[in-house]
């Protein structure tokens, strides 16, 4: 056996292994991740992956955990919506960091630990800002929907810029079939970030209300 090769093979590791997929899939797309090139990008064979790895659909499970134990970890320090924003913040930071994550964690069963650190996070914060358990546990699917969701349309309207503005362009083109549509184009303006804060602002004073109405706080 080549004496590189068997060095490799004994420090390898499943963390290695999920660093070297996940840097592939940055680097190249999802689709370019097979057992065999992540082999080869690690100097292996691909069968010397399966002492880490169950297969193809572990390697995925594992590279969306990998990427989403960088979400920021909960600042229990500041108030609770400052620690909520944070959150939100850096989740969806590392979502566009990475742009295949948030497609692939929304469209699979499995959930890893890094996720549920993170969903325990949010309703830690939930909580401390005097949540019900049954408040914390809504307003915590809201919050998922938002940072996942919001980050697959920013993505796909980046990825496909082109066709974006050819829809744009029929609206305008035709204002008496979309007035108000047409009318709000003419005028304002898109803005990701904006957009993304004004959703995570709505979302933080509709659980400030449900809070008071529910008489938890």
């Amino acid at each position: 056996m080549n004496p590189r090769r068997k060095a490799q093979r004994d420090v390898l590791s499943r963390e290695r292994v999920l660093a070297a997929a996940v840097g592939l899939a940055d680097e190249q797309g999802l689709d370019a991740v097979s057992m065999r090139r992540v082999g080869e990008s690690l100097g292996v064979e691909a069968m010397s992956l399966y002492r880490h790895v169950g297969g193809k659909d572990d390697l995925l499970d594992g590279m969306v955990d990998a990427a989403i134990a960088r979400f920021p970890a909960r600042d229990e320090s500041v108030d609770w919506r400052e620690s909520l924003r944070a959150l939100v913040r850096g989740a969806h930071a590392v979502l566009l960091e990475h742009p295949w994550v948030a497609a692939l964690a929304t469209s699979r069963p499995a959930v890893g630990p890094a996720r549920l650190r993170f969903v325990d996070a949010v309703l830690g914060a939930l909580l401390a800002g005097g949540c019900t358990l049954q408040l914390a546990h809504d307003a915590m699917h809201a919050i998922e929907v938002h940072v996942f969701a919001f980050t697959l349309q920013e993505l796909r309207l980046q990825g496909d810029a082109s066709a974006h503005g050819y829809q744009l362009d029929v609206v305008r083109g035709d204002g008496a079939l979309y007035p108000h549509l047409a009318a709000t184009l003419a005028s304002a303006t898109h803005d990701h970030v904006a957009e993304f804060e004004f959703v995570l602002e709505l979302l933080i004073l509709g659980i400030e209300r449900a809070i008071a109405t529910s008489g938890a706080g």
